[in-house]
């Protein structure tokens, strides 16, 4: 059984996850993976890999199950470092 929490995706884009539901995880460009496990209370660090292109929304998304983006993810806490050029 896996959890919500295991190896999930980060992804970027321009387009308003809200406005454009259902989010298909073709949609979007992705910058991080993160595989393994994350225990409630823990913390999970991702690097998104560099790119030249700049983006307004972060979408985080399970890696397993469906290829579209339903149901609820749970996060205490999003921090989020942008660095410019």
């Amino acid at each position: 059984m896996t959890n919500r929490l295991d190896d999930f995706v980060v992804g970027l884009t321009n387009d308003n996850p809200v406005r454009s539901s259902p989010i298909f995880k073709q949609s979007y460009a992705i910058c991080a993976q993160y595989s393994g496990s994350v225990t409630v209370g823990d913390n999970a660090t991702v690097i998104c890999a560099p790119s030249s292109q700049k983006f307004r929304y972060i979408i985080v998304h399970a890696s397993h199950g469906s290829p579209v983006l339903y149901g609820s993810l749970c996060l205490a806490e999003v921090a989020v470092y942008g660095r410019s050029k």
